[in-house]
This record gives structure tokens, sequence and C-alpha cells, in this order.
């Protein structure tokens, strides 16, 4: 009953003319969210309904710049609530960052990441089988398609995924398929975009050091430290995608640990060359001006995780806040399974999106 409150309150409040025309803050979308969450064997007993969610964003549209090599973008910030489909966990918060592409074709896809809360969560004695949260804050990433992009009212299919990324076990995560309606309630602004596109065939260099961790135990138990340095090198094969390969070094502290106990052992991986791993991936990666969205998969070289394969896919976040540095967040997995998740700076060098020559003059 409060979900569907807060629905109603947010879809008629958007109905109020006067309001909207002076209040800039107004939201410019209201979404409606139904999905099944597809929990794993040992949780699926917990499922008790559909997964429903609401939430507001306030976007703005682009064609200019990088934004203009993906037909038009929208972007911008939500907040919303949502059941996950399971009564037990109760209800969870969520905000992040949406960017839609293909504004003025039928369908275009959809990348949003962000934050969820849990108020709700795994606790040894109180709640022993909400292993699917372990921890109060969580990351959501979601990935999806947009049908009927340039219309007051939009239909998206796409795939969310909520976890803490191994850094608090357990940490079985939360993976719903779901569909949406976008009703856009007033126009959505148009806003340009600072960037230009990459210059295609050009070449960009990153060198990254990363500080993260991870929970080794089984339910909860001591969080080991991960440091990784990396250098990496991406070549534009289009003014919106490029092909990325990546060598990394890093140093991995559950390599210590008990495989009884999760707990630090002073026998093994006791000298840091033993907890040291050289690692290599290559995949492409989404140019979005500002930010770019690698998606990579590799392996271990040597002393790979306990409990994991030597192959590993690796997703990761910059967003440039000078010409020549980077700001980003990773996350290391194996078939939908954490390794550790990491943040760190980066340092760039290449042409840059302002340099690019055979992009369109865009006047920024």
């Amino acid at each position: 009953m409060r979900l569907a409150a807060l629905v109603v309150a947010a879809m008629s409040l958007s109905t109020v003319q006067g309001v909207r025309a002076q209040v800039q803050w107004w939201p410019t979308e209201v979404a409606l969210t139904t999905g099944r969450w597809v929990a794993e064997e040992d949780m699926q007993g917990q499922v008790d309904g559909m997964a429903l969610g609401a939430q507001v964003a306030w976007m703005t549209r682009a064609t200019n710049g990088w934004a203009a090599f993906f037909n038009g973008v929208e972007h911008g910030g939500f907040v919303g609530i949502h059941r996950i489909g399971a009564s037990a966990y109760g209800l969870q918060g969520q905000a992040g960052w949406t960017v839609r592409t293909n504004q003025t074709r039928l369908v275009g896809w959809s990348f949003t990441g962000g934050v969820a809360y849990n108020p709700t969560t795994y606790h040894a004695e109180d709640a022993p089988d909400l292993i699917a949260v372990g921890s109060n804050w969580n990351g959501l990433v979601r990935l999806g398609l947009t049908l009927a992009n340039d219309s007051r009212v939009s239909l998206g299919l796409g795939l969310s995924h909520t976890s803490n990324g191994a850094l608090r076990r357990p940490n079985k995560g939360i993976n719903t398929p779901h569909a949406r309606l976008i009703v856009r309630p007033t126009a959505v602004p148009n806003r340009r975009v600072v960037a230009d596109g990459a210059q295609m065939g050009a070449w960009s260099h990153v060198l990254g050091l990363g500080i993260g961790g991870r929970d080794h135990g089984p339910y909860g138990g001591h969080i080991f430290g991960v440091q990784e340095l990396f250098a990496q090198s991406t070549f534009v094969w289009s003014p919106r995608v490029g092909l990325t390969a990546q060598l990394a070094l890093a140093h991995h502290d559950a390599l210590r640990a008990d495989p009884n106990t999760g707990e630090p052992s002073d026998t093994l991986a006791s000298s840091v060359k033993d907890r040291l791993q050289p690692g290599w991936s290559v995949g492409w990666t989404w140019l979005f001006g500002r930010a770019r969205l690698d998606l990579l998969k590799g392996g271990v070289l040597d002393n790979p995780t306990p409990g994991f394969k030597t192959r590993y896919n690796k997703a990761q976040i910059l967003m440039a806040v000078h010409p020549s540095l980077d700001v980003f967040a990773a996350l290391r997995f194996s078939h939908w399974r954490a390794d550790y998740v990491s943040a760190g700076i980066a340092l760039r060098w290449g042409r840059s999106e302002k340099e690019c020559i055979s992009c369109p003059r865009w006047d920024m």
C-alpha cells in the first residue's frame, strides 16, 4: 500500500501545470517496474511475489558532441523504491544515474549505475536465511533496451543486479529481469554536452592504481585488502566503441585466507610474491564523452583467488576529472560471482575528445 500511495502521489503531482512551469527541479519522468527475482536454489523459497518498483527521474537530452554519435542521448539522476519480490527483505531504496541512447530511433540501449539501500540484511542469529544481501549499502547496475524513446510513454526491458561486490559476505546478490513503463509528464529539457566524440583510429592509454577488498569468509568474516596496478590501451574503433587490452598486477590479500574459517593464515601465502596476481584482459569500451565503460574478459597468470578459476571478467567505469586524470570504480568477477571491488585514480594520455579531427564542429 505504501508503494501504491507513492506512485499515485507522484503521478498526480506531475500533472500540476502551474507548479511544474515554475519549479525547475520537478521530475521529468515517472517509471513503474515489474519483474521477477531469479533466485538461486537455496533462496528460491524466499520468493513470494513479483518484484515491483517506482521511481522519479530528472533527465536531460543532448544531440551534440559525443551524444550525436549515439543518435542523441537522455541522461540524468533518479530516486526510487523497490520490492525485490521477497517480503523477508522488505523494501529497497535506490538512487543513481541512467544513460539512454538512440533518442531519435525506435529502440535504444539503457545503462544505469547507482546504489541500493536494504534495511533488512543477513544476520547470523536474527536472519540467517537472508544470504542474498550481506550489507545495507549495495551497488546497483542495470542494462536494458528502451522502446519508443522519442515519446511521452516508453517501455523498457532489462536486467538489474544489486550486490556489494563481495565486500561483505554472504553476497549472493539479486538478479531481476524486468519490464518498465516510463511516463514523461513534461518535455525533457535539452542540454548540450561538453565533450566531443572520440577520433576514429586514435589510441588512448591509461595507467591506474586501485584499492579495494573482499570478504573471503562464507558468512561474514575478515575483509582482505586488494591493491591493483594496471595499464591499458584503447583503440577507437568508432566514435562510440573502442577495443581495449589491459595488463594488471594485483596484490590479493585473500590468498592467505584459511580455507575452513576464512580468517588470515600464518602459513598460507606468507610472502608478498605468493599474493601477487598478474593478469590480462581484452574487451570493448563504450565511449560516453567524459565517461568510459570497459567490459573485459581475461585471466590470472599465477596465484588465482581461492575458490575461483583462472579466467575472470572485469567491468570498470572511468570518469575524466581532468584531461589527463580519471577516477574509476571496478568489479572483477567470474560466472556472476564477485571476486573483489575496487576504486582509484588513473593517468591518461593520447588524443582527447577535444582533439577529434573528423568530428563535426559543435561550437562548444
